[in-house]
């Protein structure tokens, strides 16, 4: 298996994304007609509402907040925005406006709630996207869609994520503004369960890129079994952990067909004259340290959550292209036999004189050898996604593993665990106490908050290399694990969101569209379960419900 140099990314993506989010801000507090001096950085919120930043509601006034054309010539390139639609005609709720015993990030309301005092911004949504692409920014024609308030939303969202029993924490969190509408605990580090996997989807896109392949390869090198000279094909795993086991499909799971890969290598022998006996061969050896976690339940492996990690394997370490299959014990090494099969059938089809050994076993290329064929994966963006839907742990620590091989560490369950917390650092996340153990979420070992979920879930949102972290995510009622989940509710087909389930914790992490249109990220993480979660599940997707029929304003 050999690495790959990491993807460099432009480094005026985050001043972009950071420019973008002020003035995301400023038009917030414009349209509102408020000061927004609370929303900045090292700012006290502002108490009371006072006239809006800009004197007239023309595109002119709100460009003098731009940078010069130097700015803007290095952030060249507008980037497509993943925030929500315009306004949404569906039906939304009126929570009552109760105190919240929930805390807002400001402690107060959000000054974007105030009532307007001062001349109109922008409104009209034409100037107000012309605008951004002027500017080079992600589109804030969103800003025009009322956010949800604190002082509304949070006694709303206090009754809906009530439990019987131990903790909850969560944030509520503008995708655009990025302001913290509701943080309840959002700063308490958690075992989130499988919401790791964004974390490791994310740091999969930043890292390799959305557009990376995997390539199995067929190498062949001259060797001995005792005294006879042989020719081994070797089996040289490339990280795909997602092969299909005949031709190459169409889906993500079995993109890169084995028995594509034995066509094409018998081919090359054939035009090679290779003769005499061919043995199969397979080197895994691109990973490095336990293969299971030791920070894992002993009953992962044995009950099928996950295989032994390989970088190599059918279908998620499977034998069938169903997830509803058994886990196989040895996904390498399955590989290698199903790639024997078809390479006997291929050279036998095409009139080899060769011989086909039975046996399979390892065998370490270390760079030698001479390659015959090679099947190329799905791109990173469709492995992730299918990650995501299927919540696939196999697949999210063999990702997390070829993240760390790309930065030039090790593929072990240390190496994936620190790239993918780098991977988050760089883009502008507070990872203080944030602390994983594995890619997947399968231990409860994992620390990780829920403002830092969200958090990561914005980046994402906001950049066009990294969105399927937030587009690819299950839709409520639709697809994936919350195909059965908010049937029915207002939540179905506008909740995205990455289920997490261990022993002892529920969560739900994702982005929805509110009654009014606004586009939202939360994070509900209910830890401390007794063994039964029925309770938490229902409270986290009460919650997301709310947050799909809500518009939770004073003047609703």
């Amino acid at each position: 298996m050999t690495p790959r140099d990491p993807r460099r990314r432009p480094a005026a993506r985050a001043s972009r994304r950071a420019l973008g989010a002020v003035l995301a801000l400023l038009l917030a507090g414009a349209t509102a007609g408020c000061d927004v001096q609370g929303l900045l950085p090292g700012a006290e919120p502002s108490r009371d509402a006072t006239p809006a930043p800009f004197p007239d509601s023309s595109l002119t006034s709100v460009g003098a907040w731009l940078p010069g054309p130097e700015a803007g010539r290095a952030a060249d390139g507008a980037e497509a925005s993943s925030a929500a639609p315009g306004p949404s005609a569906r039906e939304s709720a009126s929570p009552s406006a109760a105190p919240s015993s929930s805390r807002p990030a400001s402690g107060e309301p959000s000054p974007s709630s105030a009532a307007p005092t001062g001349a109109a911004a922008p409104r009209d949504p034409e100037e107000a996207a012309a605008f951004a692409e002027l500017a080079g920014l992600p589109d804030l024609t969103p800003l025009l869609v009322p956010s949800p308030e604190p002082a509304v939303l949070g006694p709303a969202l206090d009754e809906a994520l009530d439990l019987a029993d131990g903790e909850m924490s969560a944030a509520v969190v503008d995708a655009l503004t990025g302001e913290v509408l509701y943080d309840r605990d959002a700063d308490e580090p958690a075992a989130p369960a499988s919401a790791v996997k964004i974390l490791t989807a994310i740091a999969a896109l930043e890292v390799l890129g959305p557009e990376h392949r995997y390539t199995t390869s067929a190498v062949a090198l001259p060797g001995h079994v005792g005294a006879k000279e042989v020719t081994h094909v070797v089996l040289d795993a490339g990280g795909d952990v997602l092969l299909g086991t005949g031709g190459n499909g169409e889906e993500a799971s079995g993109r890169a067909g084995l028995g594509t890969l034995a066509r094409r290598a018998a081919d090359r022998l054939a035009e090679e004259g290779t003769t005499g006996t061919v043995t199969v061969r397979v080197d895994d050896t691109g990973y490095a340290g336990p293969r299971a976690s030791p920070d894992w339940s002993p009953d992962i492996v044995t009950s099928g959550n996950a295989s032994v990690v390989q970088p190599i394997a059918t279908y998620g370490g499977r034998a069938w292209p169903s997830t509803a299959t058994d886990r196989l014990n040895d996904p390498a090494l399955y590989a290698a036999e199903v790639f024997r099969d078809r390479l006997a059938v291929h050279a036998a089809r095409k009139g080899l004189d060769v011989v086909v050994d039975d046996g399979v076993e390892r065998l370490a290329l270390k760079g030698r050898g001479t390659e015959l064929a090679g099947v190329e994966s799905a791109r990173v963006a469709e492995q992730v996604q299918y990650m995501l839907k299927a919540s696939d742990n196999q697949v999210a620590e063999a990702t997390g593993r070829n993240v760390a091989l790309a930065e030039g560490g090790r593929g072990s369950f240390e190496g994936a665990a620190a790239a993918i917390e780098r991977a988050v650092a760089r883009l502008g996340v507070d990872t203080e106490g944030l602390r994983l153990v594995d890619a997947s979420g399968l231990s409860g070992e994992n620390r990780v908050t829920a403002l830092q979920l969200t958090g990561a879930l914005q980046a994402a949102a906001t950049d066009p290399d990294l969105d399927t972290a937030a587009t690819g995510l299950p839709v409520a009622g639709r697809d994936g694990t919350l195909e059965q989940r908010m049937v029915g509710t207002p939540a179905e087909g506008v909740v995205h969101a990455k289920t997490g389930t261990l022993s002892e914790v529920a969560s739900l992490t994702g982005t929805v569209e509110t009654g009014d249109g606004r586009q939202l990220l939360f994070s509900f993480i209910a830890r401390d379960q007794p063994g039964v979660l029925t309770d938490a599940r229902l409270a986290v997707d009460r919650g997301a419900v709310l947050l799909a029929e809500c518009g939770c304003r004073r003047d609703e």
